[in-house]
């Protein structure tokens, strides 16, 4: 096997072999889960032969952790310094609850901006999505590595924003269901534009959801 990582998705036109079986591998995965695509359908779907796919990534397991982590690696590009930072100040012990709310709005407002940006982050929010229901070999390395610190920094930052110095199980809680709530904009997407009579979201529809979003921060807040 020659790589179990290919380190980015190229655009359209211009991608390597591996490249293609990878983004062909994440479309699959995140339309069947991993137990219904085969490396048969996913072949098809990057136009290469089984033995190629074999060649670059051993087997249908290898490829699966190779999505998971181009999908870590694709968080890290467009949130780790947000996060990095957010999760300094909020270890450091000197941020205040004013403080603390204004990185929980700016997280916020990164999260909607990386869900609803290109076709390449909205396919990685579908396959995270079908990870989560049904897990498949790159399940622990997304816990690890994207769930459990970004929701526990954001149980942190609910915590000293009310008042505490350690995030408990309603910090937690609540940092679940603020991130889950961002869900209408990804997988279920389709109904709520046809509900808000939307036909794409463009820049100020974003605002409006990052409005929205922190409107249910400050329902959390301030109860």
């Amino acid at each position: 096997m020659v790589s179990a990582y290919v380190p980015a998705l190229a655009a359209k036109g211009n991608e390597t072999t591996a490249q293609r079986i990878l983004l062909a591998g994440m479309r699959c995965f995140a339309r069947e889960g991993f137990a219904g695509a085969t490396t048969r359908m996913i072949a098809a779907e990057a136009e290469v032969t089984l033995p190629v796919i074999a060649y670059y990534f051993g087997n249908k397991d290898g490829l699966h952790r190779a999505c998971a982590k181009e999908i870590v690696e694709q968080h890290r590009r467009l949130l780790l310094p947000l996060v990095a930072e957010a999760r300094h100040v909020a270890d450091a012990g000197s941020l205040d609850r004013t403080e603390a709310r204004i990185w929980l709005e700016r997280i916020i407002d990164a999260l909607v901006k990386a869900i609803t940006a290109d076709a390449e982050q909205r396919l990685s929010t579908d396959f995270v999505l079908r990870e989560m229901s049904e897990q498949g070999p790159g399940y622990a390395l997304l816990f690890e590595e994207l769930w459990r610190p970004g929701i526990g920094l954001v149980a942190d930052l609910l915590a000293i924003a009310r008042g505490r110095a350690r995030s408990g199980e309603e910090d937690r809680t609540a940092a679940l269901m603020l991130i889950a709530a961002l869900s209408a904009f990804t997988r279920e997407e389709p109904i709520s534009l046809a509900f808000l009579g939307w036909e794409a979201l463009n820049d100020e529809r974003r605002a409006l959801v990052s409005q929205a979003a922190r409107g249910l921060l400050a329902g959390l807040l301030d109860n």
